[in-house]
Parts: C-alpha cells; structure tokens; sequence
C-alpha cells in the first residue's frame, strides 16, 4: 500500500507578511485550519507541521497537531519537506502550502492520485492548478503555471503567462501544494537555484531549471492565499460563507 505524508511548512520571516502562519481566520490560527483540511482527505496517512519557529510549533502543540522542528537556515517549504523525508518513511510526500486555508480535502485526493498515475513514466513530481476564470479574487502573490501537451509543466511565472498576443488562451493558477517521491524531494536542496527561481521566487522553477520534468494536474476548484494581510480579509468573507453553507 502507497504511503502518502503531509508536511505543513511554516515560518515566521515571510518577506510580505510575518508571522502569517499563526494570524486568526475567525479565531482559528492558519495553519490549524489547514491541518483540519488535510486530514479531510481520504489518502492522507499522516501530517506534519514543519517549522524553525518555537511560536508555531506551540500553536501546533496546543491544537494536537504533531510537530516537527527544522533548520532556520531553510530557504523555501520544500527545504522543509526534505527534512522531513530524510526522517520519516513514505511513498510520496505532499507539501502543502500553511497560507491555503481554502484547500478543498477532495482536490489533496485528486493530486495525490494524479502522483500515482505519473510515477510509473518517472515523473517525481506533480502540482496542481485551476483555471484561471475560476478564481474570483486573485493574489497579487499568484503563481500562473502553463502545460505541455502531455500534462507537465512547461513554465511557472508571477507574470499572467500565456502573453496575448495572437489569441487567448486559458490561463491557469498555480495550487499551492506539490506531490514529491522520496527521491525527488530529497534532491531538491542539493539542486543548483537557478536565476529564474531567484527572480521569481517560486520553488518549484529549480526542478524545471536543472531539466527535470513536472507533472501537473487540473484541480476542481480555486483557493486563496493569505500572501499580503489585506487577503486576511477575503479568506474569512469565504470562510464565513462556507460556513454558512454546513448550516
């Protein structure tokens, strides 16, 4: 049987928004609401709050949620994952992002499978993404992700990629989770960073910089990241009205 491992990486120093991790969505800390929704989905065995911050790991302890603590020096979330890999045993590692407090359990399934079907062709590595047109209110902080015909990731831009220029083609936002096996996570902090993982700064251009390949699947439904402390606001308008739908 396929072992899947969640890591929920979180620090304090985020650039645009300190200390993110732990900040109230209607009283409940952040990454507490994220730990809840992963272990919504069905082909999760287990889930690991990955952190150099005591102030995480104590909102971590209180709510239950099992703890890891790694190096400060960890430049990205990934960094994190492969701390955690190189300590604890599973087919696949699933990254997800602390500041999506929207993730739907459903669409953690559906990549995790999506991994699944990749892995027998090589490919170690599987993101997600939805349509554009069905995000309604878009980060400034967003990641647009553009496909190969053969459902890989082509390129990764904080730039709205495609460009207009002959016609209008779809674009698409880029989830924040990734599906990593063992081998392909645990490579990641020995890759060379890249120019155009630099500028970006989006983790997942050092795969696509070194040569390796992406898988990337369509997920059903957008979320919406917690990047700026003006977005604080929006997640809890869809917070309430999610809410409101569970009676």
């Amino acid at each position: 049987m396929t072992k899947t491992l969640a890591v929920i990486p979180a620090r304090w120093k985020s650039k645009r928004f300190p200390g993110k991790a732990v900040v109230p969505l209607l009283g409940v800390p952040m990454i507490v609401r994220v730990w809840r929704r992963v272990n919504k989905a069905s082909f999760i065995d287990g889930c690991i709050l990955a952190t150099d911050d005591e102030r995480i790991a104590e909102v971590g302890y209180k709510n239950g949620i099992e703890v890891m603590m790694t190096p400060e020096e960890c430049k990205t979330g990934t960094d994190r994952v492969a701390i955690v890999a190189g300590r604890y045993d599973a087919d696949i590692y699933l990254n997800v992002q602390g500041d999506e407090p929207l993730l739907d359990p459903d669409d953690i399934d559906r990549l995790v499978n999506a991994h699944k079907g990749f892995m027998p062709s090589g490919i170690d590595i599987t993101n997600g993404y939805v349509p554009e047109d069905s995000v309604s209110n878009i980060s400034a902080g967003a990641v647009y992700l553009t496909k190969t015909l053969d459902n890989c990731v082509l390129a990764l831009s904080r730039c709205r990629i495609p460009c207009f220029f002959k016609s209008e083609e779809p674009r698409n936002i880029h989830v924040g989770m990734y599906a990593f096996s063992k081998n392909a996570v645990l490579k990641f902090p020995l890759l060379q960073r890249g120019p155009i993982e630099r500028t970006e700064s989006i983790e997942m251009l050092r795969y696509l910089e070194n040569g390796i390949r992406i898988g990337c699947t369509r997920l059903t439904s957008g979320s919406k990241m917690v990047d700026y402390p003006d977005d604080v606001a929006e997640v809890e308008k869809s917070l309430k009205a999610i809410e409101n739908q569970i009676g």
